[in-house]
């Protein structure tokens, strides 16, 4: 009995740990499509924990009429086998959700609903089944259930954290979920081979070679081609309002995968066309490289950044926080040798994937370091001529670096007549322009003066349209623009391999910018998932 006891404890521990593994893998699945939004995961979370509520009631109903140990072995084995299909079935599940495109909210919900909800509701039925099988008496049956509730619980909590601390930077999400199938394949063998339910144990030893099997197939592999579908832009942004300029979708002929990687924070992927190598974070292109020209910005706004010169001429200490494929760092580390820069990024990947295939110098002069930036910055004694932040995302921003307390912070740390810049998407005016508003209304509330420089290409029309807008914030008063591309041009003649901006200088936005009905970001209120929704 004691031997049975162990058996069915293990059974449960594993559906549990599976339960949650598959949700923090989940957001892995759907952040290609639909990123890393609160809408995502307030999906994920949702969908499971209904289809735990589900399957808790589906399980003892169950045990109540069926109170069999095969039954407990057959429905881990069907759990299994709704884990395994999620990798099988991800991807045209949602390339057919996102043509259907019902919206920001449901695509993520109805994404989750199809692949995770089966696998949770099944999963679920083992706690209360297992309650049924092997309580002693009604007498302790409450003590039964907490106990074997309780184990359950504690897998989920193991699962958690295995997977999110070790098991996602280790494997492919394909992959582990093809690992977490074979798991449940064996425990229900177990539990079935202790039973002598031959034929049962015979159909989940095969599960679990089966699984097996796909779990070493699904491994990340280098190479291949990314199709036009899997390297399209699925940001919510994009597919409403338009794109910006090197984020359109992919050319029919897909990408050419040159490395793939889950990391702690992204599914990372490096891919090529037949200029261009780009670095792509779930669903959003985040930095482009000319292929045999490393210097060479393939996104137009990434040169704005040397404007720091011209806004501050004596800046020779700069902070760059994010950093990609590294385009302004490097560029800026080449035309300025006079300029020390540090950067700061918080994935390590991202840094070893910059120095592997985008050509990011290893000097003196360039170091980076790994960790937030906003953590950096409090940590740091030191004071910038120029900070620089990199780090906005199309479809869910690190909203801690834009609140009104990051940017109190960041203008404790700059020298005298020191100036912030800072990238972000979107437009100026119109339906689509309330988290840029937003942003700029926080930076108004921290600095007197704050610039907006627009990135307007040749095919863009007028303060509506999505693009790239660089936010200049300095404690000094704005120099005009005439005296702007003075400067700039005097910058050119002591530093020749500067990109010509007098253009980007003149297209400066000086009329004024609205501000009303959207709010100052703060760490206590920063909406800015629903800021950026376009409905």
């Amino acid at each position: 009995m004691l031997r049975r006891a162990f058996i069915v404890a293990g059974a449960v521990f594993v559906s549990g740990a599976v339960v949650l593994g598959m949700e923090i893998a989940a957001s892995r699945v759907v952040a290609p499509f639909f990123g890393n939004s609160l809408f995502v995961w307030g999906s994920l979370i949702g969908v499971v924990l209904a289809g735990l509520s589900v399957g808790y009631w589906a399980g003892g109903w169950l045990a109540d009429r069926w109170p069999t140990p095969a039954l407990l072995a057959a429905v881990m084995g069907l759990g299994a086998l709704f884990v395994l299909a999620i990798p099988v079935l991800d991807e045209p599940v949602l390339e057919a959700i996102v043509e259907w495109d019902p919206g920001p909210r449901l695509n993520p919900l109805i994404s989750s609903i199809v692949l995770f909800g089966p696998a949770s509701v099944v999963l679920a039925g083992v706690a209360p089944i297992a309650v049924r099988l092997y309580a002693r008496s009604l007498a302790t049956l409450g003590q039964t259930a907490g106990r074997l509730f309780a184990i359950s619980t504690a897998g989920s909590i193991a699962g958690t954290f295995a997977t999110s601390f070790w098991l996602i930077p280790e494997f492919g999400t394909d992959q582990l979920l093809g690992i977490a199938a074979a798991t449940l394949f064996a425990a229900a063998a177990i539990v079935a081979l202790s039973e002598r339910l031959l034929a049962i144990t015979a159909l989940t030893a095969a599960g679990f070679v089966l699984a097996g099997y796909a779990a070493v197939e699904l491994a990340p592999e280098t190479g291949g081609t990314l199709s036009r579908v899997q390297a399209r832009n699925w940001s919510p942004l994009y597919r409403t309002a338009g794109y910006v300029r090197g984020q359109e979708p992919a050319p029919d002929t897909g990408l050419r995968l040159r490395y793939a990687k889950d990391t702690r924070y992204h599914r990372l992927t490096v891919a090529d066309d037949d200029t261009t190598r780009y670095l792509r974070f779930d669903n959003t292109y985040q930095s482009g490289m000319i292929i045999g020209r490393p210097f060479d910005t393939a996104f137009e706004y990434a040169d704005i950044f040397h404007l720091l010169r011209a806004y501050n001429p004596n800046a020779r200490n700069v902070l760059f926080i994010g950093l990609g494929g590294g385009s302004s760092p490097k560029r800026l580390w080449r035309d300025f040798p006079d300029v020390r820069i540090q950067a700061v990024e918080l994935d390590p990947v991202v840094v070893d994937v910059a120095y592997r295939f985008f050509r990011l110098p290893r000097d003196e002069r360039l170091q980076v370091a790994v960790e937030d930036g906003r953590r950096f910055l409090d940590d740091q004694d030191e004071r910038y001529d120029a900070i620089l932040i990199d780090a906005f995302f199309a479809d869910a921003i690190p909203f801690h670096l834009f609140t009104a307390e990051f940017l109190e912070l960041a203008r404790s740390k700059l020298n005298p007549g020191g100036v912030i810049m800072t990238n972000t998407i979107g437009s100026i005016a119109g339906d689509r322009s309330r988290l840029f508003r937003s942003v700029y209304r926080t930076y108004r509330a921290v600095f007197p003066t704050v610039l907006v420089h627009p990135v307007i290409l040749s095919a863009d029309e007028g303060d509506a349209a999505v693009r790239n807008l660089i936010l200049v914030a300095t404690e000094g008063a704005a120099p005009e623009k005439s005296f702007l591309v003075e400067r700039w041009n005097q910058v050119r003649e002591e530093f020749a391999q500067a990109p010509d901006l007098t253009q980007q200088i003149r297209d400066r936005h000086d009329r004024e910018i609205p501000i009303n009905g959207v709010p100052t970001l703060t760490d206590q209120y920063a909406p800015t998932d629903a800021l950026l929704l376009i409905e």
